[in-house]
């Protein structure tokens, strides 16, 4: 019985929750590194390379519910740029509408004047990860500037590593520089959509992290996603997708950028684990 975990981007507050919610299950002793693949998209591609790489998502929820109330650009001398974030729901929603789109959002990530240049955006998520080791059972999910087109990018045929792939996954346009590999520039993942489920590959079980937010852009998420779980079961697999519960979204709120609200979803995420891991066990085993 072969297994896949896809997870979802979705900003900071989506790691919250992801981490939290794979920290309640891991408590309960349901373990998702055990999987067979991982499939990361944005946040998820920073939450699942962690994974990967052996990480304990017990102490990086921890490490998330300590931290002290900030906003983007805090640990800097430099201000967040705010216009490049206000943008960043506009250039999704015109990019998850079809490859054209995202070609003219690809133009204007490429052309973009960004506050990070490339060494120091890789640097950071290199960190993040904390690896050069990039295991098989990761694939990161990136958006080419060029044509639009999504591509899985794995450890045989990258030639990079692990932590510059996440970059160009998490490569927001016009606030973070695009990423070159094998030749090509690559943007954020979550361009094409939030989970990508539908780029997973063949698996007999296939279970999906999918954050969202409250609100109508918090249901366009989640109807692309159950559109690519309907594709999934379709094509024999089983395949389940888990949201955030009412309680991690009153967290989460309407703000998927505010860094001060990850401590308390991360909290909430790890009660949603606990509280469905009995019945994810009977999917997921």
């Amino acid at each position: 019985m072969s297994r896949a975990v896809v997870i979802s981007g979705g900003g900071p507050l989506a790691v919250a929750w992801e981490c939290g919610l794979v920290s309640g299950l891991a408590q309960s002793g349901l373990s998702l590194s055990t999987t067979d693949f991982l499939l990361g998209t944005s946040a998820g591609a920073i939450v699942g390379a962690q994974i990967a790489a052996g990480r304990d998502p017990i102490k990086m929820t921890e490490a998330i519910m300590a931290e002290a109330t900030r906003t983007p650009g805090a640990a800097s001398n430099s201000p967040p740029p705010m216009a490049a974030i206000a943008k960043l729901p506009e250039l999704f929603a015109k990019a998850q509408k079809s490859e054209s789109e995202r070609i003219e959002v690809g133009a204007y990530a490429l052309a973009a004047s960004t506050s990070d240049n490339l060494q120091t955006h890789v640097g950071r998520f290199s960190t993040i990860v904390g690896t050069d080791d990039w295991p098989e059972t990761i694939g990161i999910v990136v958006v080419d500037v060029a044509d639009g087109k999504a591509r899985v990018v794995l450890r045989q045929d990258c030639g990079v590593t692990l932590g510059t792939a996440v970059a160009a996954s998490c490569s927001l346009p016009g606030l973070h520089p695009t990423v070159p590999i094998g030749g090509r520039y690559y943007m954020d993942g979550g361009l094409r959509s939030a989970a990508n489920a539908d780029l997973v590959g063949q698996f007999d079980t296939i279970l999906i992290l999918s954050f969202n937010p409250a609100g109508s852009v918090g249901q366009r998420m989640i109807s692309r996603t159950a559109a690519q779980v309907d594709e999934l079961l379709a094509a024999g697999m089983q395949a389940l997708a888990i949201t955030p519960d009412e309680a991690c979204l009153e967290a989460i709120g309407s703000d998927t950028m505010n860094f001060s609200s990850r401590p308390a979803v991360a909290r909430n995420a790890v009660m949603q684990g606990l509280g469905i891991a009995c019945e994810l066990a009977e999917f997921w085993r």
